[in-house]
């Protein structure tokens, strides 16, 4: 999914929402689901991409990595998961030379919380 943030080292690059790209991947159990056809027994995708709106629309972030980790803790203590992959791309993050994006990729548990 594609996020508006505030994000930047500096407080001139904060001052200017940037985008990011989201992945967010975990392992799910889609054997109830997938018999009983019902978004009750399973993750709501659309409830997981406005959790990762939420977050990147909570504050100012410095580093991708930050905007990482508080996507995996907010997915990991709001849905029944144990394990989330998080790949945080921000796009054309530098005006010279051209850079089509940086990313940092996490992997987080339950246990880790």
């Amino acid at each position: 999914m594609e996020c508006l943030t505030s994000i930047g080292v500096s407080k001139g690059e904060r001052e200017v929402r940037q985008h990011l790209i989201v992945d967010l991947e975990f392992p799910a159990d889609c054997r109830v689901s997938g018999k009983s056809d019902s978004i009750m027994d399973t993750v709501d995708y659309d409830l997981v991409a406005q959790t990762v709106a939420e977050v990147c629309a909570s504050r100012e972030f410095q580093l991708i990595e930050t905007v990482a980790e508080q996507i995996a803790r907010r997915s990991l203590e709001r849905f029944p998961i144990s394990q989330v992959r998080v790949l945080v791309r921000k796009i054309s993050p530098v005006p010279a030379p051209r850079v089509a994006y940086v990313s940092v990729e996490i992997t987080r548990s339950s246990s880790s919380l």
